[in-house]
C-alpha cells in the first residue's frame, strides 16, 4: 500500500512543510492521499490518538494534487500530541468556518492562534500569512509561529539527512529523540503502571540512531495491516542479534483470550537446574488476566529439544538463569517452576497460572478455537523470523492482536509492527 508522489514532490524534496512543523517530531506523516491513511491507521490504534487523524483532514482538507505533514511530538512530562502543518494555499478553509465552536482568539507575534473545545478535547490553529498549523496543544501552535519568524524551520531536522529522501518516498518516518523516545511507550497499545513490562525490551522498541522511514501496506489476505521499516544501523541497545540467529516466533500458542501482552527474546544460552545445563534457543514474559482483572506474570525460556522436564509446579530455588542480555532488569526466575512441551516456566500465582495453561492445549472449545485462528492470523502477518518480539492485546475482540517484530541482518536491521484488521 503506496502513495502516488503528485503535485508537491519537489516541495517535500526540499523539506517545505518542514518550515512551519514544530520541532522535534517522533513521527511524520506526509499526507498526499487522505482516505489510504485513514483506512491505514484510524480503523485501529496502532498510533497514539489515531482517532484524532481523521478530525485533522476534516477540518483542514486538502486541495487535490496537495500535502501536508502530520507530526506527532513529545510534549511536557510524557505527553504526545499531533501537528498537522498545511500551506494556506493548499486548502480552502478559512478560519470563519470555526464560527459554530465559538474559538477564543489571540494574536501572537506574526500570526493568530484560534482555541476551542470540542467532544475530542481542546485544539488550537495556528494562522499566519502562508500557514496554518492544527494541533492537540497550543505550545506546538506557538511553537511554529515563532520558528516561521524566525525562518528556522527544520532547525532540528538537520541531524536526518535522509530525511527528504523518506518524506517523498515512504507512508511515515520515525525519528530518534535521543534519550526521549515517545515511540517506546506509544506505538502499540501498552498497560501502564504495575502492567508495564518488566526489562529492557521497552526501551529496546524502535530504538534507533537516525530517521527510518516505514512502507505501510496489508497482508495479501487483507486481514492484517503492517508497517515495514527501511533497514537502518543497529543501536548498541540492539547489539545481542550479532551472535543470535533470527527465529520463528516461539510463543503463539501462548495468544489466548487473558494474554495482555508478552515480550521474547531470541538467544543461545544455557540455564541449570539442579546443577545440570540445559540450552535454550529464545525467552519471554506474558501478563495475563486472572480472576477479577488481577494481572499475573509468567516467565518462559524455550528450550528447543524439551530435554528438562517438571510435570508439576515445584519452588524455583534450583533454577539458574544468566543474563546473557545484560539487561538492566533481566528476565525474573519467580518463585515456583515446571515445564510445558519445550516451555521452562516461572510463576508467582500456581493457580492463575493453571487457569491460564487450561487454554493452550490441542483440544478447545469454540470461543477458544477463534482466537487460536486469529493468533495464526496475526503471525501470518508478521516476517517469518527475528530476533525480537513484543505483542498487545488490542480492544476489539475481532482483531485481538497487534505487535511488533525486530530482526537483524548482518549490520543492520529493521523493525514491523502489524495489527489485525476485524
Amino acid at each position: 500500500m503506496g502513495y502516488s508522489l503528485v503535485g508537491c514532490q519537489e516541495d517535500i524534496a526540499n523539506l517545505d512543510l518542514i518550515q512551519a512543523t514544530p520541532v522535534n517530531a517522533a513521527i511524520l506523516i506526509p499526507v498526499r492521499h487522505a482516505p489510504t491513511l485513514l483506512s491505514a491507521w484510524t480503523d485501529g490504534q496502532a498510533l497514539p490518538d489515531a482517532d484524532k487523524l481523521e478530525f485533522f483532514m476534516k477540518q483542514l482538507p486538502l486541495d487535490a494534487n496537495r500535502e501536508g505533514l502530520l507530526s506527532l511530538h513529545s510534549v511536557g512530562a510524557d505527553r504526545l500530541h499531533w501537528a498537522f502543518t498545511v500551506r494556506r494555499g493548499f486548502t480552502s478553509f478559512h478560519p470563519s468556518k470555526l464560527s459554530h465552536l465559538s474559538p477564543t482568539r489571540r494574536n501572537y507575534a506574526s500570526g493568530t492562534i484560534w482555541e476551542w473545545r470540542d467532544e475530542q478535547g481542546k485544539w488550537a490553529l495556528a494562522e499566519t500569512t502562508d500557514w496554518l498549523i492544527l494541533s492537540t496543544t497550543d505550545i506546538l501552535a506557538e511553537e511554529a509561529i515563532r520558528q516561521i519568524d524566525a525562518q528556522s524551520g527544520g532547525s532540528s531536522y538537520q541531524g536526518y539527512p535522509d530525511l527528504a529522501h523518506q518524506l517523498a518516498t515512504y507512508d511515515l518516518i520515525t525519528l530518534a529523540l535521543e534519550d526521549r523516545n515517545p515511540l517506546s511507550n506509544a506505538w502499540m497499545a501498552i498497560p501502564g503502571g504495575k502492567q508495564a513490562p518488566s526489562d529492557d525490551l521497552r526501551s529496546w522498541r524502535f530504538a534507533h540512531p537516525a530517521s527510518r522511514g516505514w512502507t505501510a501496506r496489508y497482508t495479501s489476505d487483507s486481514t492484517a495491516k503492517v508497517a515495514i521499516s527501511d533497514a537502518g544501523l543497529r543501536s548498541e541497545l540492539l547489539g545481542f542479534a550479532d551472535s543470535v540467529e533470527a527465529r520463528a516466533f516461539p510463543g503463539w500458542r501462548w495468544l489466548t483470550p487473558r494474554l495482555q501482552w508478552a515480550q521474547w527474546t531470541a538467544l543461545d544460552s544455557r540455564v541449570s537446574y539442579r546443577g545440570h545445563p540445559f540450552a535454550i534457543q529464545a525467552q519471554g514474559e506474558c501478563l495475563v488476566e486472572g480472576r477479577r482483572n488481577q494481572l499475573h506474570r509468567i516467565t518462559l525460556r524455550f528450550q528447543e529439544t524439551a530435554n528438562l522436564r517438571i510435570p508439576h509446579w515445584v519452588p524455583s530455588n534450583d533454577f539458574v538463569a544468566p543474563n546473557d542480555l545484560k539487561l538492566k532488569k533481566p528476565l525474573a526466575v519467580l518463585p515456583y517452576i515446571k515445564t510445558m512441551g519445550e516451555f521452562i516456566l516461572t510463576c508467582e500465582d500456581t493457580l492463575a497460572a493453571n487457569r491460564y495453561l487450561a487454554y493452550i492445549p490441542d483440544v478447545r472449545d469454540s470461543a477458544q478455537e477463534a482466537h487460536y485462528q486469529a493468533a495464526i492470523r496475526y503471525l501470518r502477518s508478521q516476517p517469518s523470523e527475528g530476533q525480537l518480539w513484543w505483542v498487545s492485546r488490542q480492544p476489539n475482540p475481532q482483531a485481538p492482536w497487534a505487535g511488533l517484530t525486530y530482526r537483524a541482518q548482518g549490520e543492520e536491521g529493521y523493525w514491523s509492527a502489524s495489527m489485525l484488521v476485524p
